[in-house]
């Protein structure tokens, strides 16, 4: 009669936690490699401040931008490079362009980025090292209206 009751149960807690849309977080952690993210994806909650752990593993400079997202509280860790920094002398350059989110990562090093999103929508974030984009260096950001 046990077996019967907790067989089921268990099953439906297992099969509860597959179902449905992804979790959103609070903290990402971001690897970084010649010439790929992972993880590619991430889910968040607009309204909710998230921090991105960024690990440049790769053997040259990584970034990670996402060129327009209405974001709030942006804040940048304390390692890697400012996010005012001149990319221009460094062999990468942005063309002149303003992002809404960027932080840089030397090789070897790690930063962070902390942000608040004010609406859900899905954006695409990618490196802006000259050939990286080109070469696969792109992800999907998904944000998700709060419960």
């Amino acid at each position: 009669m046990l077996k019967k009751i907790l067989v089921p149960a268990v099953l439906a807690v297992l099969l509860s936690a597959c179902g449905g849309a992804p979790a959103s977080k609070t903290a990402i952690n971001v690897e970084m490699t010649d010439f790929a993210y992972t993880p590619s994806s991430a889910t968040i909650t607009a309204g909710q401040p998230v921090t991105i752990t960024l690990e440049n593993k790769g053997l040259v400079e990584h970034d990670f931008v996402v060129s327009k997202i209405d974001v709030t509280d942006v804040s940048e860790g304390s390692g890697g490079m400012d996010m005012g920094h001149d990319m221009n002398n460094m062999g990468h350059d942005m063309g002149g362009a303003e992002y809404d989110l960027h932080v840089s990562i030397p090789s070897g090093e790690s930063n962070t980025i902390t942000f608040t999103s004010k609406s859900a929508g899905v954006y695409q974030f990618f490196c802006t090292v000259p050939g990286h984009k080109e070469a696969g260096m792109i992800g999907e950001l998904t944000i998700v209206e709060e419960n």
